[in-house]
């Protein structure tokens, strides 16, 4: 299976910080330009269709069969039409198993998922800020449309310091274990250089 990388709404937040700093530290734009329209940030993505299809439905009181039943009929195409026009190579099979992974069947389609990216821990700004550096097209994708669209298509409000039980990133993703403090380190052998510390993992 292609697994893309994809991030969380730290990431689109942290984008709009950076976008608007930038937008402040700038010189003042040309008289012909608009600018009320030049530094603000690109507002949330969400078909009116997902918005609809998310009101009929109480995600927490569907029984297992009817969540599979609307994950068919309505989440994976929604979805799908999201990440085909993001990335048609990689999308254009995109199935249960691109989000779920290989094991969804097994798995009972458990979410968050193993299988995708893990993320930092939500406090670990300097991982969020990296993983937006490295990926700036994704982390925008899924900070203004696939986090709001699935938030949306599951009846939810998103994620926000306001509203910790919204929908987020780690719905969908797990965690990076947080750096635990490194243990002193024994005394080198006789003779021996000490070994390096182990690098930090990475969530791409």
């Amino acid at each position: 299976m292609n697994k893309f990388l994809v991030v969380s709404l730290g990431i689109a937040g942290l984008l709009g910080t950076a976008a608007t700093s930038v937008a402040a530290d700038a010189p003042a734009a040309k008289a012909e330009a608009p600018k009320a329209d030049a530094a603000k940030p690109e507002g949330p993505k969400v078909s009116q269709k997902a918005i609809d299809a998310g009101k009929k439905i109480d995600w927490s009181k569907m029984d297992e069969n009817a969540k599979k039943k609307y994950m068919k009929s309505t989440v994976l195409p929604e979805m799908k039409k999201l990440f085909v026009a993001f990335d048609k190579k990689h999308y254009s099979a995109m199935n249960c198993q691109t989000c779920h992974g290989e094991k969804a069947v097994e798995n009972k389609f458990k979410m968050p998922s193993a299988s995708l990216p893990k993320l930092p821990p939500p406090t670990d700004r300097a991982g969020f800020m990296a993983l937006a550096q490295k990926k700036p097209e994704a982390a925008k994708f899924m900070g203004t449309q696939v986090k709001p669209t699935m938030a949306a298509l599951l009846g939810k409000k998103e994620w926000e310091p306001s509203n910790p039980e919204g929908f987020g990133c780690y719905a969908c993703h797990t965690q990076e274990a947080a750096a635990a403090a490194p243990a002193p380190a024994a005394p080198p052998a006789a003779g021996k250089p000490a070994a390096p510390p182990a690098a930090p993992g990475k969530g791409w």
